[in-house]
């Protein structure tokens, strides 16, 4: 069998350069979602009561977003890792980190790479929800990130989905 060389390899300094294309499009479903979602709300008609097709419909917006989320992340530290943590150099901030020590909490800027270390190693992510005028429930594109660091530190990030986005297209994508 024969061995198939990637026409990636040895562009990049010498490794596997994942598809940041893809990535990129993945962050427009991400995204869409978010923007969506007040829409799917205003489609709703009733109080939960009975099946709906939208509801049906809007399930899934969690398991997607987790799903991208964490695909984006993965790809970003990789992409980060080969060059050497360019991120440090350019990306802007994409959130707030805030670490809770003996009853003291300290907020920091949250950094792109940081920002796919907490999607990676979340133990719990809520999202920001608010209300149509009929009560009806949609996301709004921040997402909170809830974790602990080995020395029992907590952790909380509060993502901003968009700055997270275009950071990302912006750094991850051009590089």
């Amino acid at each position: 069998m024969a061995e198939f060389t990637s026409p990636q390899e040895g562009v990049f300094k010498e490794s596997y350069r994942p598809n940041t294309e893809h990535a990129a499009l993945e962050l427009h479903r991400l995204l869409a979602i978010f923007l969506a979602s007040s829409s799917f709300a205003k489609l709703r008609k009733g109080n939960g009561e009975r099946w709906e097709a939208i509801d049906h419909l809007q399930q899934f917006e969690d398991d997607e977003i987790t799903r991208i989320l964490l695909s984006a992340a993965v790809t970003a530290r990789v992409v980060d890792d080969r060059e050497s943590g360019v991120f440090e150099l350019v990306a802007g901030p994409c959130g707030i980190l805030a670490e809770t020590k003996d009853g003291k909490t300290t907020e920091i800027p949250l950094t792109l790479r940081e920002a796919c270390n907490k999607i990676i190693h979340a133990k719990k992510i809520r999202f920001d929800v608010d209300e149509t005028d009929e009560r009806q429930p949609y996301i709004n594109p921040t997402i909170y990130l809830y974790g602990a660091r080995s020395n029992g530190l907590e952790w909380k990030a509060t993502l901003d989905v968009i700055k997270f986005a275009e950071e990302y297209v912006s750094v991850v994508c051009m590089i």
